[in-house]
């Protein structure tokens, strides 16, 4: 496991070097508040990070094996990104797994945790 206070230290802004857009789904609710659909796919910004695979997992769920990649994202600090947001990477989605936070509390760097779903191509 990659320690979350060493990456952050050692980052500095040459690390940079992936594009990386942050996406979001205009949502339409009902009179009653439900969300009807998720609307057109929306750019909220594109930035330059750090993206770095921290664990592989593979779960077995009732139907299908699921394989779960997780990625910690840094960027320069931002306050614009939401846990309910999406990132495309490299032709990848990932899906925010918890709201982004202010590393160390500097405002210098935003850590965006997020995993990957990958579907097993194979059979076991």
């Amino acid at each position: 496991m990659i320690s979350r206070g060493s990456i952050i230290e050692n980052t500095n802004t040459d690390d940079l070097h992936e594009r990386i857009r942050v996406v979001f789904h205009m949502k339409q609710r009902n009179s009653q508040g439900d969300i009807i659909n998720d609307g057109e796919e929306q750019t909220r910004c594109e930035v330059w990070a750090k993206v770095l695979p921290i664990s592989a997992k593979r779960t077995d769920g009732y139907a299908e094996k699921v394989n779960e990649i997780s990625y910690r994202i840094i960027v320069r600090y931002r306050t614009d990104i939401l846990p309910d947001d999406e990132i495309l990477w490299n032709g990848k989605r990932f899906q925010i797994t918890s709201p982004p936070y202010d590393a160390e509390s500097r405002r210098i760097w935003t850590v965006i945790e997020c995993r990957e779903m990958v579907e097993d191509g194979g059979t076991s």
